[in-house]
């Protein structure tokens, strides 16, 4: 593990009211009862993907964005640093990543997980499939996402990391659930929505996600909480229209606009079943003035802190 980031931010002085996020950061040495960030810096699966490369930067330049962020509810947080991808070694980085998401996630925290390309969803699943399997834990995968990202081939790359886990899923005998929103059809082949029909993935197509759809949406949701115990967030930023994430790896035309989709996140976040999310594809090649950073820093800052429960500072 790389710990490489140095948490600092704004300061406005001394006392509780004015604390931002990064006063409150703590190294991951086995502590309990908080989140936990990993990095994933890879886009080892993006290049073989044949995507716009420069994502394996973004873990700590979202760490930046987040730095700064005010705190208005007590949190406990922990960074335990970033995985890189050694030697284009994606598999060992994969597993790397499952063996320290397990680790955290039975030390009771919940999990962020800062990719990288998709390719990062195979890595966190390794961890949070097992998890659900050491609790007897029914375990679902929710993906708001451009792509379905079941491609079948012969290396991992960062557009078979849900078939990967359908694998796994079927080689441990668990279920294997994925909701994926926010698909384009000119981004998945025609042989990708056979396959996810034959492994019965529900979906929702990014035209039909609009502020008329939220309910409907919510509806589904809930469904879907119902034959879950844990969610396995996957937010891909290339989910969004680019021209409020034109810092991805494919960037979309169309895509799905973040108001809609925000109160799903908060639904998801309140449900209390999130016990891990993950963000994929930033790449700071592409952005501008830190636009998808921030929109990738806000999505966890409402995570462990806008919609909390907890008690006031």
């Amino acid at each position: 593990m790389n710990h490489s980031f140095q948490w600092t931010g704004r300061f406005d002085g001394e006392g509780k009211e004015h604390l931002r996020l990064f006063q409150k950061v703590l190294p991951f040495t086995q502590q309990e009862n908080g989140y936990c960030i990993i990095g994933f810096a890879s886009d080892e699966g993006v290049a073989r993907n044949k995507g716009r490369i420069g994502a394996h930067e973004a873990p700590d330049l979202i760490r930046a964005q987040l730095a700064s962020l005010p705190l208005h509810y007590d949190i406990n947080i922990f960074d335990a640093g970033n995985i890189p991808c050694k030697d284009k070694d994606l598999d060992k980085a994969q597993n790397s990543l499952g063996i320290h998401v397990l680790n955290v996630l039975h030390r009771n925290n919940q999990v962020i997980v800062l990719g990288g390309g998709h390719e990062v969803a195979y890595g966190s699943f390794i961890g949070s499939s097992q998890f659900a399997l050491d609790k007897q834990q029914r375990l679902g995968i929710i993906n708001f996402d451009a792509h379905f990202d079941l491609r079948e081939d012969a290396q991992a790359t960062s557009g078979t990391p849900f078939y990967q886990a359908y694998k796994l899923s079927k080689q441990n005998n668990q279920d294997f659930r994925y909701l994926c929103l926010g698909i384009a059809r000119q981004s998945n082949t025609a042989i990708l929505f056979e396959r996810a029909n034959k492994l019965n993935v529900d979906y929702v197509m990014d035209y039909e996600m609009d502020f008329s759809t939220i309910s409907p949406i919510k509806h589904k949701l809930a469904q879907f909480l119902k034959e879950v115990d844990i969610v396995h967030l996957s937010i891909d930023l290339d989910v969004f229209p680019q021209s409020q994430a034109p810092g991805v790896s494919a960037p979309a035309p169309y895509g799905v606009d973040y108001k809609i989709i925000f109160p799903l996140l908060q639904y998801l976040f309140e449900s209390g079943k999130t016990a891990l999310l993950e963000i994929a594809e930033y790449n700071p090649l592409f952005d501008r003035d830190n636009q998808t950073a921030k929109l990738a820093a806000h999505i966890i800052y409402e995570y462990v802190h806008g919609i909390s429960k907890k008690s006031t500072i």
